[in-house]
């Protein structure tokens, strides 16, 4: 019974996602089956207000490296949920579009001609990279694999935002599953219904701020955790290098 409810919830989901696309708004937005991928939400007014406060969390936090020229990377930028609010906003910044989803990376360099895009790893270097709803689904491979090769695609001086689970997302875990957090501050929980239309390794994930902390160390000499009080989502900052090497001449 199980198996045939997801597969009615699946089929349903796509024809909702047809009529949506039928009958929505004529501005540019990606269609509804590529805005559930990204917020698990049919909603055009909610996909915007994310991207929106998706762009402000990114001003506020790497303001100083949005410089005039400098290099900047949204990993997993998906069908330019953020990108559509940066990219007026800093029309000077170079900013370079990453997902695996083929579908959208396609939208996207259809439709923002002012950023680049692509699907596999690009050849520069980037003064900040930022991933948000990231790091909230992998899996702990698939999230080691793609903290390393973030790394190296930073410059020296370069900076990585990304965004885990607060203790405000961890309120509806069942007591065994709040026990694993605790203890080994990863968890990592997979969703039947999604099956098919996020990858295997891709579905919902939990830190605590002690893991993310431990696990940085290796690769960012500095780390900074901030919680977001009222939201359900932290912001952790890795840079490449400390203070002190930041300001050594190249």
């Amino acid at each position: 019974m199980r198996f045939l409810y997801y597969s009615l919830f699946r089929l349903v989901l796509r024809l909702r996602c047809a009529i949506h696309d039928q009958i929505g708004p004529a501005a540019p937005l990606p269609p509804a089956l590529f805005r559930y991928r990204v917020s698990e939400s049919l909603s055009v007014p909610v996909f915007l207000l994310i991207g929106e406060r998706c762009a402000q969390l990114i001003s506020t936090h790497l303001g100083p490296q949005l410089h005039s020229d400098c290099q900047v990377l949204d990993f997993g930028c998906g069908c330019g949920r953020t990108l559509r609010w940066l990219l007026p906003a800093y029309p000077d910044v170079h900013f370079h579009g990453l997902d695996v989803d083929p579908e959208a990376i396609t939208w996207c360099q259809a439709n923002f001609s002012a950023a680049s895009f692509s699907i596999d790893p690009p050849a520069s270097k980037f003064d900040a990279i930022y991933c948000l709803s990231v790091f909230t689904h992998l899996d702990e491979a698939a999230q080691d694999h793609c903290l390393a090769m973030l790394h190296g695609l930073l410059k020296p001086n370069g900076v990585l935002l990304f965004t885990v689970h607060g203790p405000n997302a961890t309120r509806n875990l069942r007591p065994a599953q709040q026990k694993e957090l605790q203890s080994t501050g990863f968890l990592h929980l997979t969703s039947t219904k999604l099956r098919g239309i996020v990858p295997p390794n891709y579905h919902t994930t939990w830190h605590t701020q002690c893991y993310v902390a431990t696990r940085l160390a290796p690769l960012f000499p500095r780390v900074e955790y901030h919680p977001v009080v009222d939201g359900v989502q932290d912001v952790v900052l890795a840079y490449k290098s400390t203070p002190a090497e930041s300001q050594t001449p190249s």
